[in-house]
């Protein structure tokens, strides 16, 4: 039975061997997330006449209105904002969710050893990357059309697919159904509590705010550290309930 304090005291011992390597790891993962919070485009335009004065803002996730600007120049607008929300999903299908999932194998690996940096690209030719992709892919699919009857069951979901990531990153073979069901037998029972574990970091979120939130940066290594822990909790749940084995969850590599 795993406890939240528990966790962290696990997380503060692995992040006293290595926390500046898993700080400047979740740093590079910040800047390739390529999400709205860490990346955004926007442009002001101003126009004024003598009886009025106009603003705009354009940005990739807004639709385009009337502009006081020729046809032209407001169609190209709207076609590079197409292009620009095409270009972004398809990185966040082939590089940012291969990234996370390196991410959360450098973090496991950390936990039995000092992982290198280069553990955050190892999804990157891997034979089984295009299986991670399709996998990712599908979490996030699943998880976004039910945000689509309410915002409870997408909550719901990603709390029930919250392992996929780990057990990817331990076995990135893994078959999507598999993955689901596996998270889905992890997860079972422990939702709430895990929700309570993400709040109890949320004191440390709004410390870093307050540092113009730089500081939340540094809080990352800690958060990432105590979600491996709690992995490796649920992943000794599946083997004591006879969910897995070692043939298919093998482990993480030792250094």
């Amino acid at each position: 039975m795993w406890t939240r304090s528990l966790l962290k005291t696990n997380a503060k011992q692995v992040l006293r061997q290595n926390y500046w390597t898993a700080l400047l790891v979740c740093i590079v993962v910040l800047l390739l997330s390529f999400n709205s919070s860490s990346f955004r485009l926007n442009l002001n335009f101003n126009y004024s006449t003598r009886a009025e004065y106009y603003n705009y803002q354009f940005n990739p996730y807004q639709v385009f209105g009337n502009f006081p600007f020729p046809g032209a120049i407001a169609n190209f607008l709207t076609a590079f904002a197409g292009v620009f929300v095409i270009i972004f999903l398809l990185l966040h299908i082939f590089v940012t969710n291969p990234i996370a999932v390196g991410c959360n194998r450098y973090f496991m690996e950390s936990r039995v050893g000092n992982a290198p940096f280069s553990t955050l690209f190892s999804t990157f030719g891997n034979p089984a990357y295009w299986n991670v992709v399709k996998v990712m892919f599908l979490k996030n699919l699943f998880i976004f059309l039910w945000s689509l009857l309410f915002f409870f069951p997408g909550i719901y979901k990603l709390y029930q697919y919250r392992m996929v990531n780990y057990l990817l990153a331990e076995n990135p073979y893994l078959p999507y159904d598999r993955a689901f069901e596996l998270s889905r037998m992890m997860t079972d029972g422990e939702k709430f509590n895990i929700f309570v574990l993400d709040l109890s970091f949320y004191g440390w979120i709004f410390l870093g705010m307050l540092l113009l939130y730089i500081g939340v940066i540094f809080v990352h290594p800690y958060m990432y550290a105590t979600f491996a822990e709690l992995y490796a909790a649920m992943r000794a749940k599946a083997f004591a309930c006879g969910m897995s084995d070692e043939e298919e969850l093998s482990g993480f590599l030792q250094y």
